[in-house]
């Protein structure tokens, strides 16, 4: 392996941690294990490491940590299946309790007391569902099976197809998941937890095990809920990376499509709550990140979450947790394969990846999704395009809307074949008298489709030929049944039940615009109406009024670099 350019991901919340496993599994579906050595297109080595476990096995990981509440694991294991003393997750759970109870019956017997003096106090266990069973037969193919995860997903652990490494999983044992007395929902408990000098030193020190193994670390990927206390400990581990290691940081803070934190919390307060934290959060990011980029399946997000974004071939439940995770992870996958790419193809780093966007320290992006996109099966790109009359995308970042004058955005197409591009000479007919007929490769038409379309601005475009693997658990149940098992669009029949999409084209965006600046403005000026001083909660965490309005001044001034001011 040479330069593989290794990224450390970091995931805080159970929100991210559904978009991440969403991730991991997409990339995981898509590996391909070519007996000819052959390199395909995409070096997972940038994302994955490579180690060895206790039984001389060969393992293959997501180079992550990830963050989570006491309670929210289920069944899975916190120091992960590949590792300790099992070679493979056990679907036999009878054999599980017959090992407990064997444990039980000799921790009494090795006890000086007598048995009937010893209380033990057992974890009820968490059963499996049928996925996570059949992961577990080696001779079923869960590819061929309809799971209903939609329905019967309870936590990201349910549809986690990859395998973690055992520093992955850290569990915060003084917040409970189901607890709705002790909440973990303001941005000042997260800076509170972080300030535990045992839970820095842990989390930090597993930090730096994963960078030792690196030859040459790229950076740190941080996907972390926006709206609880996941943004402040994601704020001060990002001050602490940059303090330490000085790389570069790509920062996704996310919303959960669900409208109030816990069942029983008050909705106001919810709101009120969520406006706060993301005013800390984003103040922090533009100090300590390189680039971020919010995402939501919501229209806006500041005082209730408003109108759901539509996709034309996709039908979604807006609340489940399960689907739309799988959205967003579907814009992180594509977005990211610029630096993700092999050292045969592309030398770009994620340090250039955030450079492209973040000039006179516009450090927000938006973030645009089109899945899948809008090509007809027997369409070529160039008629596609020509034919396209509303934007590419839709916008994934709330109370931004799209730009289209004096922007800067890195885009990202995968799936479509260099094939269906245009047709030879002999057969292009009026093609050949379009403008677009001389460029050469997917990548090149794209830019200048954008070129055309965007008045004075710059695009960034990157094209691969893999196409986004919707393979189990992926909610196929989502896609459209006009769509073709390769993904394009058949108007005219609809495919069979049976008959199963494979991969999906996809176009996924990072723009930076103008109209950045009023989604800023209009986060100042919902935080502005609050008086912190009646939020208990943050005040019971230590937050003083002269640490919000700093931030409230911090905005403005990061709302500056937005103004319609600068040359491209």
């Amino acid at each position: 392996m040479i330069n593989a350019r290794e990224i450390l991901t970091l995931q805080f919340g159970n929100y991210s941690n559904y978009i991440g496993t969403h991730w991991w599994n997409i990339q995981e579906s898509a590996f391909s294990y070519d007996c000819e050595g052959g390199t395909g297109e995409i070096c997972h080595d940038v994302l994955y490491r490579q180690g060895i476990n206790h039984n001389k096995q060969i393992t293959y990981t997501p180079r992550l940590l990830l963050l989570d509440l006491e309670g929210s694991l289920k069944h899975l294991s916190q120091d992960g299946e590949l590792y300790g003393t099992g070679l493979k997750r056990s679907g036999d759970l009878a054999d599980e309790r017959f090992v407990h109870q064997e444990c039980v019956k000799k921790l009494k017997e090795d006890l000086a007391w007598k048995a009937s003096d010893v209380e033990m106090i057992v974890e009820p266990e968490s059963n499996k569902n049928e996925f996570q069973l059949d992961l577990d037969k080696e001779e079923l193919n869960v590819y061929e099976k309809d799971y209903n995860l939609a329905q019967n997903v309870d936590s990201w652990a349910d549809f986690l197809y990859a395998r973690y490494h055992p520093r992955t999983i850290h569990v915060i044992k003084q917040y409970n998941h189901s607890n709705e007395t002790q909440i973990f929902d303001t941005y000042s408990s997260g800076v509170q937890l972080w300030q535990d000098d045992h839970f820095e030193e842990d989390y930090c020190d597993r930090i730096r095990q994963y960078v030792e193994e690196c030859d040459f670390l790229q950076g740190f990927q941080t996907i972390c809920d926006a709206f609880n206390g996941f943004a402040g400990l994601a704020s001060q581990c990002l001050e602490h990376l940059n303090d330490e290691y000085g790389k570069a940081n790509l920062v996704i803070p996310v919303y959960s499509p669900r409208n109030i934190l816990y069942e029983n919390a008050d909705a106001f307060m919810s709101d009120s709550i969520r406006v706060v934290n993301s005013a800390f959060l984003f103040h922090r990011l533009a100090e300590h990140a390189s680039t971020f980029i919010p995402l939501s399946i919501h229209d806006r997000v500041w005082r209730a979450l408003e109108s759901v974004r539509q996709l034309p071939h996709l039908d979604y439940i807006p609340d489940n947790l399960y689907q739309t995770s799988a959205i967003l992870a579907s814009y992180l996958d594509t977005i990211t394969l610029k630096y993700r790419l092999t050292n045969a193809q592309s030398t770009n780093t994620m340090a250039g990846f955030c450079a492209d966007l973040n000039n006179y320290g516009r450090k927000l992006a938006a973030a645009g999704l089109a899945i899948p996109f809008p090509m007809n099966f027997d369409d070529d790109l160039i008629d596609c395009l020509d034919k396209f009359e509303e934007p590419l995308f839709t916008q994934f970042t709330p109370n931004c809307n799209i730009g289209t004058n004096y922007v800067v955005q890195s885009v990202s197409v995968r799936g479509i074949p260099i094939q269906r591009l245009k047709r030879p000479p002999q057969q292009a007919k009026e093609q050949i008298h379009m403008p677009a007929y001389r460029c050469q490769s997917v990548s090149e038409m794209f830019q200048f489709y954008l070129q055309c379309v965007n008045h004075s601005s710059l695009a960034h475009v990157t094209s691969v030929k893999a196409a986004l693997s919707t393979r189990v658990p992926f909610p196929i149940e989502m896609l459209d049944r006009r769509l073709t098992t390769s993904g394009f669009i058949n108007i005219f029949k609809k495919r069979h039940l049976e008959e199963k999409v494979q991969s999906v084209t996809c176009l996924a965006i990072a723009q930076s615009s103008n109209e950045i600046g009023d989604m800023l403005e209009s986060l100042y000026k919902e935080a502005k109406r609050l008086k912190i001083s009646k939020l208990v909660r943050f005040k019971a965490a230590g937050l003083e009024e002269d640490d919000y309005e700093e931030t409230l001044e911090g905005l403005l001034l990061f709302k500056d670099n937005y103004e319609d001011n600068y040359e491209l």
